[in-house]
Formats: C-alpha cells, structure tokens, sequence
C-alpha cells in the first residue's frame, strides 16, 4: 500500500473515531463531555491528523476537500479516486471500531439535523465554504508549518462544529458522515451531507485565484 494512502486512512479513522467517539461518550455519560468539549476533541483530532500525518500526505481527509483541490487545480484528479477511496475507508473503520466499544448506541454520532433539512443544508455550505476558505488562506498566504497550518484548521473546525453542531451535526465532510450513517443505519440524510459540504467548498475555490493574481 502506498504510504499516502494508508496515511489518509490513518488520518480519517482518527478524526472520525475521536469525533463521533466524543459524541456517544457524551451520550452515554450523560453530559459529561458537555458540547464544547465534544467541539473541542474535533479540533484536537483534526489537528492530530494533520501533524502526525502531514509528512507522509496530502493530508485531505476529507472527500469535499480532495475534490474542491482537484478543481482548483491543486490536486491531480487521477489521485483524488485512490484518497477519497481511503478516506471513506478509514471512516467506516472507525464506525465499526465504536460499534464494538458501544453496540447499544443507535446512532453512532450520525450527523442527524434538528433543524429543517433546507436549514441544515444552507449551515452545511456556509460552514463547509468556511473550512475550505480557511485551507485556501493558508495556501495563499504561504503558511509552510504544518503545526501552524493544523492548529489553524482544528481551530476552524472547534468555532464552526461550536456554532452548527447544535443544528446539523457539522460535518463539512462526507466521509465523517457516510461512516456513522452506514453503520448505524440512519442514512434517512445522508444524502444532504453528501452534498452540501461539496457544494460549500466548491463555492470557495475560486478564492485560489487571489495567489494566482499576486503572484503575476
């Protein structure tokens, strides 16, 4: 196995695992976590992912991600097959991993909204365009540290997962999201967060054409 894929396998099993594994630890203590512990362990896991990972990887993690490099042209489409291919993997890896820790827990920290589906789709590509927006900036701005460029991007992820989780689960990744869906079983909207963070972080890719400009 090339070492970059088993990195984006690696790396999408720890967010996932960590993130949705707050979640139902969160629901089976009753609380304990509270919500802005549960934001902050996705931040940390995201960050994990990218620091530890990093040297190895694109470090992606993130289908939307992939594909919205792909049509910035960052990213080779040919490669975007085998690293969108891993990351739902290693996903449904660490699906699979809390179904055996929590088999009783019905929905696996499914991204599930409480807010209309019409409402959860427009959060979802607001906070999927920021997220994308926050990986373009670090890219036009030259931000060459991998520890500056994770504690960025986690941070992101802790403020938008704080703000929308309430309502929609923050997922800004399909990955995040097909992994619990299948192994719960609730895949009733899965289709919404297939979608919208695509559709999110395409709409910032155009923001790759501020480095293009300053460069010329």
């Amino acid at each position: 196995m090339k070492k970059y894929i088993a990195a984006e396998i690696i790396g999408t099993f720890v967010i996932v695992f960590i993130g949705t594994g707050a979640i139902i630890f969160n629901e089976t203590s009753s609380g304990t976590l509270t919500h802005i512990g549960v934001c902050m362990l996705w931040g940390i896991a995201v960050a994990l992912a990218i620091i530890s990972a990093g040297r190895i990887a694109d470090s992606h993690f993130n289908p939307a991600v992939t594909l919205s490099l792909v049509l910035a042209g960052k990213f080779s489409a040919k490669k975007s097959i085998e690293h969108i291919c891993a990351q739902i993997f290693g996903g449904i890896l660490a699906s699979i991993s809390l179904f055996l820790i929590f088999p009783k827990n019905a929905t696996l920290g499914s991204t599930l909204p409480t807010a209309s589906p019409w409402v959860a789709a427009m959060i979802e590509i607001g906070i999927s365009f920021a997220l994308m927006a926050s990986i373009a900036l670090i890219d036009i701005l030259n931000v060459k540290s991998k520890l500056s460029a994770a504690l960025i991007i986690g941070g992101v992820v802790f403020i938008l997962a704080y703000w929308a989780g309430p309502l929609t689960g923050a997922s800004m990744n399909p990955a995040r999201s097909i992994a619990p869906a299948i192994i719960s079983g609730h895949t009733e909207y899965l289709f919404l967060y297939l979608l919208a963070p695509i559709v999110g972080m395409f709409l910032a890719v155009p923001l790759y054409r501020l480095k293009r400009r300053n460069s010329n």
